[in-house]
């Protein structure tokens, strides 16, 4: 009964190792790699940043003009 267990634990580890190896891959469906989608995706990020922080430096100076004219 012990052993019976003990091939059942084995069995359950080995299935989840595979799971965990196949879902580690590099390779994405169309080809590019993880480490590069994710390259793409900071640099993305940056430009969203800088472009928030341009935005935000006008409306702080549009509501100020707007509230000199007043």
């Amino acid at each position: 009964m012990r052993g019976a267990f003990f091939i059942v634990i084995l069995i359950a580890l080995l299935v989840a190792g595979f799971l965990v190896v196949k879902d580690i891959s590099t390779e994405s469906n169309n080809g590019a790699t993880r480490i590069d989608t994710i390259k793409n995706a900071k640099e993305t990020a940056r430009q969203v940043e800088e472009k928030t922080s341009r935005m935000s430096e006008r409306l702080k100076n549009a509501t100020k003009e707007l509230q000199t004219s007043y």
